[in-house]
């Protein structure tokens, strides 16, 4: 599903309560509030970061419709056929962090070797009998 003329494509920013939410608008970079519509209501869920098609209201600039909520296939589609650009891929800080700290274990251990055993110093454990004594 493309956008027509008078419709966006959004990443939903957060959630407001009552089917309203925040929505960052893809095409001009604006923050909008946006409602869904009647047809989803209660049949969709929308969730923050999740990529929406608004459709804009001429008579009110900064409110908008939710219409569609598209899938993570769908999202894949639009990059692919340039509708959307690539960086608003879904990417959360929880994503970066997480990332950071498994490249964070890649630099201490490096790549697996075939033949190469760890020992307990290189990956911080205490002895057993070490164990004992702090208890």
């Amino acid at each position: 599903m493309f956008a027509d003329d008078n419709q966006q494509y959004g990443r939903v920013a957060r959630r407001l309560g009552d089917g309203r939410f925040e929505v960052q608008c893809l095409g001009d970079g604006q923050s909008r509030m946006a409602h869904v519509c009647g047809r989803m209501w209660k049949r969709v869920w929308v969730a923050p970061s999740d990529l929406v098609l608004v459709s804009t209201r001429a008579f009110q600039d900064q409110k908008v419709d939710i219409v569609h909520k598209f899938t993570d296939d769908e999202e894949r589609i639009l990059v692919q056929a340039a509708e959307i650009p690539l960086g608003s891929a879904r990417a959360s800080a929880a994503d970066e962090e997480y990332e950071r700290g498994l490249q964070a274990i890649r630099d201490v251990h490096g790549t697996v070797r075939a033949g190469f055993l760890p020992s307990a110093d290189e990956f911080g454990f205490a002895a057993p009998d070490e164990l004992d004594d702090e208890l």
